[in-house]
């Protein structure tokens, strides 16, 4: 009987010899799951940190993109003014420009009209200097014939230094 004790004794050792084997194998396969399973959770809170980073960086420069189109919405307004202030003024030049055309278009009747009086002018001073030529021509035509004595020489000389 006390070897069936010590076989049964044995036979238990070795179960659970067997059992703390399995168990330390279970315990060594739990600890490299736990450890990949920390790893995996180290990782995921360093992509969470990397993650949380980039957010804070998006989260300014939404910021500062903001702040630029309100910059450039400012600077539209202010340029949307200017442009009308400046088609207030062109249409003040475009009137300008009118009345100037008129003006030119009336000093370039009042020349043309100049012109034609100069050309009547012109005119009437060559029928004068022809009268001249003529009524020169004819006085000296008779004090050719007249003793020079006869002629005053104060009378002779307005006539030839009267021309024109």
């Amino acid at each position: 009987m006390k070897n069936l004790i010590s076989g049964i004794l044995v036979a238990a050792i070795a179960i659970l010899g067997f059992f703390a084997y399995q168990s330390s194998q279970q315990v060594v396969a739990l600890e490299t799951r736990l450890a990949e399973g920390a790893a995996t959770v180290a990782a995921a809170e360093a992509d969470k940190a990397a993650l949380a980073e980039e957010i804070a960086a998006l989260q300014g420069q939404t910021d500062a993109t903001s702040e630029a189109t309100t910059a450039l919405e400012v600077e539209a307004a202010a340029l949307s003014a200017r442009v009308g202030e400046l088609e207030a003024e062109k249409a003040g030049f475009a009137d300008q420009i009118a009345a100037l055309e008129a003006e030119k278009a009336t000093m370039a009747e009042s020349i043309a009209g100049l012109e034609a009086e100069r050309t009547s002018l012109t005119e009437q001073a060559a029928a004068l200097q022809a009268q001249i030529d003529t009524l020169t021509a004819a006085a000296a035509a008779p004090a050719a014939e007249a003793p020079a004595a006869e002629v005053p020489a104060a009378e002779a000389a307005p006539e030839a230094t009267t021309t024109p």
